[in-house]
């Protein structure tokens, strides 16, 4: 059966953007706004994305359910999902293209499956399609070439075959440089404010590392996406620790993006986030709270 119809859940930053493409594309892009914030409501209207009603109705209508959440989000949906795919007696696809382990993705495929749907093991790399170059969503599993459908309609679906897990080890081991790169930035500007070496060490870097120097002002809007990161960290810990690799160093991490979202610039998003606020302020912000 061809996808004609994708239902996205939830519609926030990345979702609404996807949505977005895929109706741009020729596709019927629903989703359910029972229960989500205003800001995801506006996102979703503003992307012409059609609220359908309940959970239910998503399941009902769609071909394929995209999850994208935050990771400590994604099992509570697949599993609500899962019920009312099993009410429905409908073979939906359920692709999770959530930031969690290759395990996290297992327990959801077996929920999923044993209630009748397809799952889909995917990772989301790269970001919102609003031009330029489209996310890639990897996919791997027994159901992949569904999501596949949607290849070069907004986004880019490369097939990785084999077992479920697969895609959600890459989406790891990318997230765990350049999401960990990041937090690792924070950690030492934080410090180096904290020790009253700031200027120093920024002198220092100019000097020796400008281009890495460059790479740490993202550090000034990361307040409006550490939210989201805390629970992707905790994946990627736990993704190491069970290939054999300390899960210290994204603990770590996940420390620092739990840091920054309880800063009194915590609770900015891409639409309120200060972009005129300098390196220094920001890190200001972080040592003092």
């Amino acid at each position: 059966m061809p996808v004609e119809t994708v239902a996205v859940l939830s519609p926030g930053d990345m979702g609404s953007a996807v949505g977005a493409a895929l109706k741009s594309n020729g596709l019927r892009v629903i989703t359910a706004l029972v229960g989500r914030s205003e800001r995801t409501k506006e996102l979703a209207e503003s992307s012409g994305i059609e609220d359908v009603g309940t959970l239910g109705d998503v399941v009902r209508e769609a071909d394929l359910v995209l999850s994208i959440l935050v990771p400590d989000q994604s099992e509570a949906l697949a599993a609500d999902v899962a019920a009312e795919i099993s009410k429905a007696g409908k073979p939906v696809a359920f692709a999770d293209c959530n930031a969690v382990s290759p395990e996290t993705g297992k327990r959801m495929a077996a929920v999923i499956d044993s209630a009748g749907g397809r799952f889909i093991d995917a990772g989301i790399i790269g970001s919102p399609p609003r031009g330029g170059t489209p996310p890639r969503f990897y996919a791997s599993g027994p159901h992949e070439a569904v999501l596949g459908e949607l290849d070069g309609r907004g986004i880019t679906v490369p097939l990785m075959g084999g077992e479920v897990g697969r895609a959600s080890a890459i989406k790891m081991c990318f997230a765990a440089v350049s999401k960990g790169t990041l937090a690792m930035y924070a950690a030492a500007l934080t410090a180096a404010q904290s020790l009253g070496t700031y200027e120093d060490f920024i002198a220092e870097m100019e000097s020796s590392s400008a281009e890495t120097l460059e790479a740490m002002r993202r550090v000034s809007t990361v307040s409006d996406r550490a939210f989201r990161w805390i629970g992707e960290m905790q994946e990627i810990a736990d993704t190491f620790e069970a290939a054999g690799v300390t899960p210290k160093l994204h603990e770590g991490s996940r420390d620092i993006f739990q840091m920054i979202t309880d800063s009194p610039i915590g609770h900015e998003r891409p639409e309120t986030v200060d972009r005129s606020r300098s390196l220094h302020d920001t890190v200001k912000l972080f040592a003092d709270s």
